[in-house]
């Protein structure tokens, strides 16, 4: 609970400027969290410290090269959302949507790295049974083509690919709640 209370005292504040009511930043209830809400996130937050990963925002590697939206690193045991409006040296800057939506996303891999081999081995499979058709559904398909187009450019193999397409469907879908479940189902605790 102490993970709950420091982020929310301090990383999420940024929720209330989405639009989450001060109340939201409490000790979330599995049975009343509504998803996509603030609890929702926090739930996501606390499954993932539970399971082992540190969480970070802003960490130094977000300014090394512009684009980075954020990382999981199964090895390190690390995943990293770095902030839209971060500036470094500058702390914790207020969350945006898209920050939530790399949150989810890292989180997703998170969970691919939980379903095979061992826990945070970096060796990830996907999910879902189709993730190609997941993310044509959620995504539609132009979004699909430049993900595509985007991963190919830098190499990405074919499963690369599928878990990219399966991460960003799910944070598409915004289901925080649904993805701390997972944390815990293939992750162990």
């Amino acid at each position: 609970m102490t993970f709950i209370k420091t982020i929310a005292a301090t990383a999420l504040t940024g929720f209330v400027a989405l639009g989450f009511a001060s109340a939201s930043l409490a000790t979330p209830k599995v049975t009343e969290v509504v998803e996509g809400s603030g609890e929702a996130h926090l739930l996501l937050l606390d499954a993932i410290a539970r399971n082992g990963v540190k969480f970070t925002i802003n960490d130094d590697y977000c300014f090394e090269k512009e684009g980075i939206m954020g990382f999981y690193s199964g090895r390190r045991r690390s995943l990293v959302v770095c902030q839209d409006n971060a500036v470094k040296g500058g702390g914790t800057a207020k969350w945006t949507a898209n920050d939530l939506d790399t949150l989810r996303h890292e989180a997703q891999h998170m969970i691919q790295d939980c379903a095979v081999g061992t826990n945070h081995d970096h060796q990830l499979a996907p999910i879902y049974s189709s993730p190609t058709a997941l993310a044509q559904r959620e995504l539609g398909p132009e979004a699909v083509a430049r993900i595509t187009q985007a991963y190919r450019e830098d190499g990405a193999s074919d499963l690369l690919l599928l878990l990219e397409y399966e991460a960003f469907a799910v944070a598409s879908l915004n289901v925080p709640a649904e993805q701390a479940a997972d944390v815990t189902k293939y992750c162990g605790v």
